[in-house]
């Protein structure tokens, strides 16, 4: 009989030691915690992508309310700005996270700007000359560094990333004929000027490069 209850304690020692020793099911596993914090910046840029496809929806539609143009064009801001600076903050800075955000940039100012050119707001040569600079831009990087580390920056570059957006924000809550819309409008062709100088310049740091 002593026997018995002492194998009983010994097996009930052992069932609790198992019970204490196994991970509760709803405990984040170590690292998983950190991967996901670490996706965030890529989350962000991805988020253009769904964003570019509610402003074009819109803009097919006919949708004539600029709220919601105008939430889409801060939003969209908003993660461009906080992206890049998010994964530094968090260390998961990768070349292929900087191509997402380039991607995911240039796909939503294209969206954008194209419906509105469509609608009459602006010139149809700046987002023609918006895509120009971004193909010159993937192909010069993919040359030079084969896509390694990311697309190369340039100075002209990066102010034009953010003319992109100040038109896109502009258009989005006062397209023509309100009277930002209007100028925006009217400096298209010095902004053409620009960005033919960014192309320039990119092309001149590739034959540099060689």
């Amino acid at each position: 009989m002593a026997d018995d209850l002492n194998r009983a304690g010994s097996f009930a020692g052992h069932k609790r030691s198992i019970v204490e020793q196994t991970p509760a099911a709803s405990e984040t596993p170590p690292g998983a915690s950190s991967t996901i914090r670490a996706q965030l910046p890529n989350a962000l840029s991805s988020l253009r992508f769904v964003l570019a496809a509610l402003w074009v929806d819109l803009a097919m539609r006919g949708h004539q309310g600029r709220i919601a143009f105008a939430a889409i064009a801060v939003i969209a801001a908003a993660s461009d700005f906080i992206d890049g600076r998010l994964a530094r903050r968090l260390g998961s800075t990768s070349g292929s996270g900087r191509w997402l955000d380039g991607i995911a940039d240039v796909t939503f100012v294209l969206a954008a700007i194209f419906c509105e050119a469509t609608a009459g707001a602006i010139p149809f040569y700046i987002p023609i000359l918006i895509a120009i600079s971004f193909s010159q831009y993937v192909i010069d990087s993919v040359l030079i560094v084969r896509g390694t580390v990311g697309p190369i920056k340039s100075r002209l570059g990066h102010w034009g990333g953010i003319i992109n957006y100040a038109i896109v924000i502009t258009l989005a809550f006062v397209p023509p004929p309100s009277a930002p819309g209007v100028i925006v409008r009217d400096l298209a062709p010095l902004i053409a000027i620009f960005y033919v100088a960014a192309i320039s310049e990119r092309a001149w740091l590739f034959y540099r490069s060689r």
